[in-house]
């Protein structure tokens, strides 16, 4: 019983150390969300496509608006996970936290020369669309 107990406390003890480990944004992406909460879904969308090879990114500001009408004002967001992909490139997954519900995205990053680029995006309220299977089995 006692063995049990002392499994119980360093088991409870560890999961805010391995749920802590922070997520480092691009900071293009960070830009996009601190504008999106200030300004709204064209202002983060025209943060995110600066200086990338997206130059028409109205479809992705009605998804945001979209998003918006059925799930309320962004509150917030989380960042799941980022997987470098070498030196220059990443991947980041995060769900955005709206009043009614959870949206899923990820965001292909790039960096050129002195600063990261978004290259790709997708939003989708399904998280089996946008989070990779390993994430999804925890």
């Amino acid at each position: 019983m006692r063995a049990v107990m002392l499994l119980t406390c360093l088991a409870a003890a560890a999961t805010p150390a391995l749920r802590g480990q922070a997520v480092t944004l691009p900071p293009i992406v960070r830009a996009g969300f601190e504008a999106y909460k200030l300004r709204g879904a064209s202002a983060a969308m025209a943060m995110w496509m600066k200086d990338s090879p997206i130059t028409d990114f109205s479809d992705g500001t009605r998804a945001l608006e979209q998003i918006e009408t059925a799930y309320g004002k962004m509150v917030g967001y989380e960042p799941l996970e980022a997987v470098a992909f070498g030196t220059y490139a990443s991947r980041t997954y995060l769900v955005m936290l709206y009043e009614k519900g959870p949206v899923y995205v990820r965001f292909d990053c790039y960096m050129p020369k002195d600063q990261w680029i978004v290259t790709a995006f997708l939003f989708n309220t399904k998280p089996e669309l946008i989070l990779p299977t390993k994430m999804m089995s925890h």
